[in-house]
């Protein structure tokens, strides 16, 4: 297993909105700019995701950024 990082941040609400706003978009470009790509053509739409997220080490960190930053809003509300 890889060695894991950890990160804390604190920023005010709006600025942690702003921010999953921009990391959403980005990766919604981002699998968007490979869903057609040759090299996943034959794979299956439903695995296509994960392999793009396995094959593109920040867009995985785009997806999981998302997820905390999700869950620290949900908490603080």
């Amino acid at each position: 297993m890889q060695e894991a990082i950890d990160i804390q941040l604190q920023m005010p609400r709006p600025v942690a909105e702003a921010l999953l706003s921009s990391l959403r978009e980005e990766l919604r470009n981002g699998l968007q700019v490979h869903w057609y790509d040759d090299r996943y053509r034959t794979v299956p739409d439903k695995l296509r995701s994960r392999r793009i997220l396995d094959d593109y080490p920040a867009l995985a960190g785009h997806k999981r950024t998302i997820g905390a930053l999700r869950a620290a809003l949900t908490a603080a509300q």
